[in-house]
């Protein structure tokens, strides 16, 4: 992982106060996650698709929408986790097009043995951080999230 310094010749270094100091922080923590996975045998996809049906969610669908992530993408990693035995697909009784994404006893495990570790890390390195550092963080990431969509919507309207 790539660190920003903060000083040079004794001098405070602003770099570190860059979009692109940003980006690298952002990128650091997609690495973390894509290495976690590899080291599971799983595609990031693969992952964050157990993630999300984990989470509840019980379609390709639901999963597409709570990552943003296209189609195509989603329905590789399904294909995968079904190929790997760890999640079966069944017909939606309400929807002949769609499938219903149901843990197999190895995907259940799977997810006991390695989705809830890695939750147990962030969990702990989470409570490494005092109160303060926590709330700071989510006050920021959410003033972030904010500005940057206010600012795609002007971008959009101008169009």
């Amino acid at each position: 992982m790539k660190k920003i310094n903060n000083k040079e010749n004794g001098k405070e270094d602003h770099k570190n106060c860059s979009i692109e100091a940003y980006w690298e922080t952002y990128k650091d923590l997609d690495r973390i996650y894509s290495r976690f996975a590899k080291e599971c045998g799983l595609s990031d996809g693969e992952y964050w698709a157990l993630v999300m049906i984990r989470e509840g969610c019980t379609t390709q669908t639901q999963i597409r929408e709570e990552f943003s992530l296209n189609k195509q993408t989603i329905h590789s990693a399904i294909k995968q986790l079904v190929k790997k035995g760890l999640i079966r697909l069944e017909t939606k009784e309400d929807n002949q097009r769609e499938k219903k994404i149901l843990l197999t006893k190895e995907g259940e495990d799977f997810i006991r043995n390695h989705i809830d570790g890695i939750i147990q890390l962030e969990k702990k390195a989470w409570d490494m951080m005092r109160n303060e550092e926590q709330e700071q963080l989510i006050a920021l990431s959410q003033r972030y999230n904010d500005l940057l969509e206010s600012e795609l919507e002007r971008y959009l309207k101008s169009e």
